[in-house]
Parts: structure tokens; C-alpha cells; sequence
């Protein structure tokens, strides 16, 4: 291939100036217009709230706009803090309400550098919102007959905002939660679980991996025979979502397949170290 082979004729040197005023134009998008425009709809914290499992709820309301809705289940990228134009986000699920713009929560546990310092930020610090994002939401299947969700750890705060958001549309389809945590006090929003059976057709399975005294129902890991005891038997009737560490997904997903359950209705989200 000689020299200029791919810029011998003009409709070539003018196909390779488009792919590089492209490329230019998505690195100045990402990295200037869109931090700036995220400035101008900024968020202040209005109250850090610790709960069980070492995780706290960060919530956010907007300062001089509407905020956003979103669907439940979907995540955004958050700037605490400092300006949007550092370029350090972080991605987290709304653990809120996706019909409410004016009141944003997070679930947010404390793994990683970020993270813990989640519970000394302050009310009244500026944060910033680039969402919302994710495809992993009941929203999207208003024809099915109901939901199947599994969680582990801190993998409950988007089904936990599915929960309230189909509670308090009243949503009459079945919801069955199954939540893996490892002792019966690490089990995050609990209480609110509990709560949100007054107005939704909601069954909780918890599944401690250590068992108190007097614990009587499941303990150990979600493994096959766990959910073979629990999920419908017309496995196809619903979809299921499950969003935990990698080892307890790639169980899940291998013993749903086992089980017969159709790969199309198996919705899977995995969450990070930040």
C-alpha cells in the first residue's frame, strides 16, 4: 500500500475529514457542552440518612428546574460536590419514586474510596445529575402478568425503586422479591419493604446467609432449589430482574436457565466498586 493510499481522491479526503470533525466534535460534546450544561441544572443534597447494611440514601432535590422522572430500575451519573467539568462521576441506581422529579434518591453503599465518604457530605453541598440511562426497568413491560426480582447486598436499591414506584400507582400485578443479604440486620429498607404491602401485591422472600436464633425461613444463598421452591411454575408468566454481585448473578442466571425460564424474560444488572 503506497503512500496516501486512502487519500488518493477527494471523495476520500473529504469521507476521513468527516470521521475527524465526528470524533472531534463527540470529545468536546463529552468532555465541554455536556459538563456545562449540567451546570446549569444543579442539585443540592438535602439529607444524607444512614440505613441498614451500611448503606446510606443520598437525596437530592433540584435547584431552579423540575429535575427529571425516570423509569425505575435506571441509573444516573453523579457529580458531588465539584464541578461537572473535573469529569469524576460516579453511576448509581435511583432507589426513589420515577414519577417524581423533585425529590431524587440513591442508594449508596459504602465499598469504595468515593462512596465512603458518601455519609459526611453535607446538606446543602451542589451536586449534578447526567441521567437518566439503563434499560433495566419493569417499565418497559407493562404486558407481562407480573415480576420476579432478586437482589443481593446493596443490589435492592433498583428494585427497591420498581417496589414504590408500582406501590404507589397501585399496580395490582404480583411482585415477588427475593433478597439475599448476610445477616438479618444488613437487609436494607427493610421496614419500607414491609410497608409497601399495604398497597402492592407483594411477596418478600429474605434470605439470610447466617440465620439468627429462632430464624425460620430461608437461609444460605439463592441457588436453584431455593427458587424452584418460590417462583411460579408457569415460569414464562413473568419477567425477572436480578441485580447483585457477580458470583450470585452468575449462579442466579445459570439456575433460571436450569429451570426452564425463557432467556428473553431475565433481566440482569451488575453494580460496581466506587
Amino acid at each position: 500500500i503506497g503512500v496516501g493510499f486512502y487519500l488518493g481522491q477527494f471523495w476520500q479526503i473529504v469521507l476521513w475529514s468527516g470521521f475527524m470533525a465526528v470524533a472531534l466534535w463527540l470529545i468536546l460534546y463529552v468532555r465541554l457542552v455536556k459538563p456545562l450544561l449540567m451546570t446549569k441544572r444543579p442539585y443540592l443534597v438535602e439529607e444524607v440518612v444512614e440505613q441498614r447494611g451500611d448503606v446510606w440514601t443520598l437525596a437530592l432535590r433540584p435547584h431552579g428546574h423540575d429535575g427529571f422522572t425516570f423509569e425505575p430500575g435506571q441509573f444516573a451519573w453523579l457529580t458531588l460536590g465539584i464541578t461537572p467539568l473535573d469529569l469524576r462521576e460516579h453511576p448509581f441506581s435511583m432507589s426513589s419514586n420515577g414519577d417524581r422529579g423533585d425529590r431524587i434518591e440513591f442508594g449508596i453503599k459504602a465499598l469504595g474510596d468515593f462512596t465512603k465518604r458518601i455519609k459526611d457530605v453535607q446538606p446543602g453541598t451542589k451536586a449534578y445529575l447526567d441521567g437518566p440511562y439503563g434499560v433495566f426497568t419493569t417499565e418497559r413491560y407493562w404486558d407481562t402478568a407480573g415480576f420476579v426480582l432478586i437482589a443481593g447486598g446493596v443490589g435492592i436499591t433498583p428494585m427497591y425503586s420498581m417496589l414504590l414506584t408500582a406501590a404507589e400507582r397501585h399496580d395490582d400485578r404480583p411482585f415477588l422479591l427475593i433478597y439475599s443479604a448476610p445477616r438479618w440486620d444488613d437487609f436494607t429498607y427493610r421496614e419500607e419493604l414491609e410497608a409497601l404491602k399495604e398497597n402492592l401485591d407483594l411477596t418478600l422472600v429474605y434470605v439470610p446467609r447466617h440465620g439468627d436464633d429462632g430464624w425460620e425461613g430461608e437461609t444460605g444463598y439463592v441457588d436453584q432449589a431455593l427458587l424452584e421452591r418460590h417462583i411460579p411454575l408457569h415460569r414464562g408468566s413473568r419477567q425477572y430482574f436480578t441485580c447483585a454481585a457477580p458470583v450470585m448473578m452468575d449462579a442466579v442466571e445459570r439456575a433460571l436457565f436450569d429451570l426452564k425460564v425463557p432467556v428473553t424474560h431475565v433481566h440482569m444488572e451488575h453494580f460496581n466498586l466506587a
